[in-house]
């Protein structure tokens, strides 16, 4: 497995998280209302992820 303190993990992780904000802005301002559920409950994971990956890169 890659090392969680690496530099390039967390350049990942942060425009994950960027992409996960704009999702959550869009949705919020009414987009895919066909899809919001489906959507909110990505963006829901995806903050879930990020922040245990996070808490493991602090950990060490």
């Amino acid at each position: 497995m890659q090392d969680l303190s690496d530099p390039s993990q967390e350049d990942l992780i942060s425009k994950l998280d960027r992409d996960r904000e704009w999702l959550l802005r869009n949705l919020d301002q009414g987009k895919w209302p066909e899809m919001r559920i489906e959507l909110a409950e990505l963006e829901r994971e995806l903050s879930k992820l990020i922040l245990r990956v996070r808490e493991c890169n602090s950990e060490k």
